[in-house]
């Protein structure tokens, strides 16, 4: 058996040296480092020793190491990084063809030198949770080397098709040391701080009633006015949280939508704005960890704005943030409407207004816009319901890695105008509906929606 394993070795190596050329333009850093050794175990028993209130981290360190990565050639190219490695586990020798950006990790926020990857292996071998060039003598946490706490070292974490984590802390290669990235939008939690994240068994899932205290330690809790003619906030029922024992540490994450709306009494014509945006609050054994995005992600984020008597919507705008999309920048979604018609109640309630928005609302017309700039409408025609679903595209952040307040967001606006030959004024009713997809782990947790009902004053 062992014959064999080291024949296979020496194949996998031929043929990766065989098949790797490098660009003129790109950095080829290493090739045939020392081979290393790791820790290779079922996640269940992972989760079992490091993710329970009772685990102590020490167990997994008095593991015989059982399984070793040995790198075969390293390459960066601006901010991409490919590694080749044959990994060693379980009596299987598999490759590892990591490709992918390299990112600012969160810890650059505590002056720690670290820098994370969003890699994929395209051999299909592997998943990889974090790599972590961690370039720096701050204590670290480490789970099977204890030895590099205080070292810059590599931390390579996998997980394959068969239910195994494998873990990999090596001494960091000599001329990674030299690393550095120049991109400022941040990773994905789920390949730095959480990476653990469909690893680790959540201790608590549930939804929290939003008091005010949740809202407070959240940063929502100003109070404006909710009213028309004002920016009025509105916060969703219940906040999304997790917490999770990893380690030693106890973490908390808390998710919670809210956005604002304005609405004008129209005369001739006003501008009315629907919002969505996240609030999210970490902590690690009680503190609050700022720097930390929750693991928590939204999709199919619908705004839909709904008017009544004399009124119709002439043009509609979107605008925002998701992820690495930015105002100005193009953006896929849907655009659903209902056309304006004479055939309408003249002064509709809104039991009306709200079956008008729920027949569209999760239906829809692709359209590619430009966020803050596109005219959104899918015609010219007058309509009374405007909506749009961000698709896919996800929102999860709340803070720049230079520590803006910026945030993920979406707002709808839309110019509302006198709609009637009679010339008369009236009291109006109308409906602004938000509604999302929140996700965990790429799995759908939870469909909830928002919905603000009032009234307006319409005139010529």
């Amino acid at each position: 058996m062992k014959n064999s394993r080291f024949i296979m070795k020496i194949l996998l190596t031929m043929i990766l040296t065989l098949s790797l050329t490098v660009p003129a333009f790109a950095q080829q850093v290493e090739e045939n480092l020392d081979e290393v050794q790791g820790l290779a175990l079922p996640i269940d028993r992972f989760n079992v020793l490091y993710g329970k209130p009772t685990s102590d981290p020490e167990e997994i360190t008095s593991i015989e190491k059982n399984a070793s990565i040995q790198i075969q050639n390293i390459q960066i190219t601006g901010n991409q990084l490919s590694l080749s490695a044959i990994v060693d586990y379980n009596n299987q020798s598999k490759t590892l063809e990591a490709t992918g950006e390299l990112y600012n990790s969160y810890k650059q926020q505590d002056s720690i030198n670290s820098i994370v990857g969003d890699l994929q292996d395209q051999s299909g071998n592997f998943e990889i949770k974090l790599f972590d060039v961690y370039n720096d003598t701050s204590e670290e946490k480490m789970i099977a080397d204890y030895s590099l706490q205080n070292k810059p070292h590599l931390k390579t974490y996998l997980t394959d098709h068969q239910g195994n984590i494998i873990l990999f802390e090596t001494p960091l290669p000599k001329d990674l040391e030299r690393v550095s990235v120049s991109n400022n939008e941040k990773i994905d939690t789920e390949k730095d701080f959480f990476w653990f994240n469909d690893i680790i068994t959540p201790y608590e899932q549930k939804e929290i009633p939003t008091n005010d205290t949740i809202k407070s330690a959240l940063g929502v809790d100003s109070v404006s006015p909710t009213a028309v003619g004002y920016f009025s906030d509105w916060t969703h029922s219940t906040t999304y949280y997790k917490s999770f024992y990893i380690g030693s540490d106890y973490i908390q994450a808390y998710s919670l939508p809210y956005g604002s709306w304005k609405a004008l009494d129209v005369k001739n014509q006003s501008t009315w704005t629907n919002s969505f945006k996240i609030a999210e609050h970490v902590t690690v054994n009680g503190q609050t960890n700022r720097s930390v995005d929750s693991p928590f992600k939204y999709r199919n984020v619908k705004l839909s704005t709904a008017v009544g008597a004399k009124s119709s919507i002439v043009t509609a705008f979107i605008d925002g943030r998701l992820a690495g999309i930015n105002s100005g920048s193009s953006l896929a979604i849907k655009i659903a409407e209902k056309a304006w018609s004479k055939a309408l109640p003249l002064a509709p309630s809104i039991s009306e207004i709200r079956s008008w928005v729920n027949a569209i609302i999760d239906a829809g017309t692709s359209k590619t816009v430009t966020l803050g700039s596109s005219n959104i409408k899918l015609n010219t025609s007058p309509t009374v319901v405007e909506s749009v679903n961000s698709g896919n595209n996800q929102m999860f952040k709340i803070t720049d890695l230079n520590g803006s307040n910026t945030g993920h967001h979406l707002s709808l606006q839309t110019v509302v105008q006198y709609e009637s030959d009679t010339g008369t004024s009236a009291t109006a009713n109308a409906i602004l509906t938000i509604k999302w997809d929140v996700m965990y782990a790429n799995a759908l947790l939870n469909t909830s929606q928002k919905e603000v009902t009032f009234q307006y004053n319409v005139s010529k």
